[in-house]
Formats: structure tokens, sequence, C-alpha cells
């Protein structure tokens, strides 16, 4: 009997019944989530447009709560909205309204960042709305009466004249603009050249960078090098700071004596030549000097100024003075050494030259 019951329509339908009973009881339970804690929180917006009660809460675009109430407070609006417990709003908090369209109703979005819970006491006032429609056109119309110049009838053509003064500033420049523009399509049609000079550059730099960096030791060494030679350098310096500012001291001196005394030391010099010539003359050994002397001291004996003719210097060899008994005993002497020398006695004194004499005795003539 109990299977033919369990078997029968009626037994079919009642547990059909009671299954979709169960399955809508749980569906309610799952979408609808009447016990669902939800937390009160409250925004500042500059206005409330498109947001009404029941308008969707969300976070990074998931539905998390819905707006409760809207009034107006200062010179903005106030809108409450609750927030499921499980996503509270954390750190510096965020609102904003987003719509899909611009018609459409809109929805409130809000952020959090890192850090403690938002305390829901305190309304969140970093806000930002859309603008309107109305907004946008009356900007827009600002916008445009600002550019054609307001009321004002001189200002009124002057996007007229500017147009037609770019008109003239372009004239003529058409084919030059499209020959750029060609470049520049060529170029951004194989940018592969570029960009492979760009990575060699870099590879360049890189190589040098690597170099520096694998022998800086040594660049550092030398550096340390630098330290002792620059100081050898500043040392030298001082010494040649010295020595210029002695010249500087010297040369108006010499400057003086040239001005004062120029003439008449050349002219010594130039005197002075000849002799210095006869002294350089291939002089063998010092019988040779010696044989010189005579001559020089014959070209002393009387020197005159190439040009006046003056006398410049006389010199004369020392003569010597001898009692008449001696002098006739040293002339005759002197007669055997140098024949000739000796002129002969003169009130018992006779006079030699002994320069020539002493010379003559050693082979000079």
């Amino acid at each position: 009997m109990l299977r033919t019951f369990v078997a029968s329509r009626a037994f079919v339908s009642l547990m059909a019944g009671v299954l979709a009973v169960i399955v809508a009881a749980v569906g309610a339970v799952y979408f609808l989530q009447p016990n669902k804690k939800m937390i009160a929180y409250c925004a500042i917006m500059p206005d409330g447009i498109g947001l009404y009660r029941g308008n969707d809460v969300k976070m990074r675009g998931m539905k998390v709560g819905s707006v409760t109430d809207l009034r107006p407070e200062g010179t903005g609006v106030r809108v409450d909205f609750e927030v499921e417990a499980a996503h509270p709003l954390r750190g510096e908090a965020s609102a904003t309204t987003v719509s899909d369209s611009i018609v459409a109703d809109r929805t409130l979005a809000v952020f959090g960042t890192k850090g403690p819970e938002w305390k829901n006491s305190d309304c969140i006032t970093k806000t930002v709305t859309p603008k309107s429609l109305t907004q946008t056109f009356s900007a827009m119309s600002k916008v445009a009466d600002e550019l054609r110049g307001g009321d004002d009838p001189a200002q009124q053509d002057r996007i007229k004249q500017a147009i037609t003064l770019f008109d003239r500033a372009t004239a003529g420049t058409g084919p030059k603009i499209n020959d750029i523009i060609t470049q520049l399509a060529a170029a951004l049609r194989s940018p592969d050249a570029a960009v492979s000079h760009i990575g060699s550059l870099i590879d360049k730099l890189n190589e040098l960078i690597a170099s520096v960096a694998n022998n800086w030791g040594d660049l550092r060494q030398m550096l340390d090098g630098f330290a002792p030679i620059l100081q050898t350098v500043n040392d030298v310096w001082d010494q040649v700071t010295e020595l210029v500012n002695s010249i500087v001291t010297i040369l108006p001196w010499l400057n003086d004596v040239t001005t004062k005394y120029g003439g008449p030391i050349l002219q010594l010099l130039d005197s002075s030549v000849p002799l210095v010539h006869l002294l350089g003359a291939n002089v063998g050994g010092l019988q040779q000097l010696v044989s010189m002397v005579p001559s020089i001291a014959g070209m002393f004996r009387t020197a005159t100024d190439p040009q006046t003719g003056a006398i410049g210097v006389s010199w004369a060899a020392p003569r010597v003075a001898l009692p008449a008994q001696q002098a006739e005993q040293v002339c005759a002497a002197l007669n055997v050494v140098a024949p000739g020398r000796c002129g002969g006695t003169q009130d018992g004194m006779t006079s030699v030259d002994l320069v020539p004499l002493i010379l003559g005795s050693v082979g000079v003539r």
C-alpha cells in the first residue's frame, strides 16, 4: 500500500511543491539577505544630480550597498548610504558619482586606502561629481562667446582676423610641410634604423662606463699622483713669479742704461771686434799667443775713434833709466841679445823698451 502511495501522482505533485518552496526560500535568503550586517556612512557631495534613494553604492565596480537618504547641507548635498560590514571603508575615503550614460541614473562609487577603518560618524568630504549637461553646455557657450569677442564690436572679428593672418603666414609653405610629413612618414615606416643608432649609442655608453668602472683603481692612483706634481708646479710657479718681478725691475734699469750709454758701448764693442778675432785666429799654442802680444800692444799704443779720428787710447811700454856706468854695460849686453835695441847712452842714461826686449829674448819677432 505504501509503495502504491509513493508511486501515485498525488505524492509526486506534493514532493514537487515542497521542493519548489525550499528552492524559493533558499533563493530569497541568498539574494535578499535580509539579515546581512550593514555600516552607515555619509558623504558631502557637490551636487546630487542623478542620485536617488535606493541607488547602488559600488566599490571597485562591485555593489556593496545602497543610498538611503539625500538632503541639502551647506553649499552641497549630504548623501547617506549603507555598505556591507564585510567591505568597510579604510584609510582616506573618497566618493564620486558615476553613470554609464549622460541620461541614466548615477551610482555612488566609494573608495578607500590602506589604513584604519573610516569613522562612520565623519562624513566623507573628498568628493567629486561629473558636470551636468547644462553646466557643460554653459561652459562651451561661454568659451564660444569669449572667442567671438562678446559685445565688443572691435573684438567680434578677431577670430576671422586671426584665421586670415594664419592663412597669410602659411601661404606657400604647403610643399615644404608636405616634404616634412613625407620624411617623417618614411622615418616612421622604418624606425629600426633610428632605434638601432640609439641602441648603439647606449651600448657604447655602457662600454665606456664599464671601462671606467673596471679601471677606476688606476685612474684613482693616477689622480692621487697628481698631488705632488701640482705642489711642485705651485713651488716652481712661485719662483717664476719672483723672477718675473725681478725682470720687471731690471728691464727699466737696462732701458735707462741703453738709452744713455748705448752709443759709446756699441762703439767700444765695434772697436774690440778685430781684437777678438785676432785672439781667436787659430792660436795653436802658447808661443803663437805670445807672438801676437807685440802686435796687440802696437794696436793699443794708439787707438782712434773711427768716426771722429780722435785718439781714444794711448799706451806705451814702461821704460827704465840706469846710471851711466851700468847703462853702458847693460846697453852692450842688450845689443848682443837684440841688436839695435839699445840706442846708446845719453847724459849717462839709456832708455830701452822692456816689453819688446823681453818678448824678443824668447823668440818673438
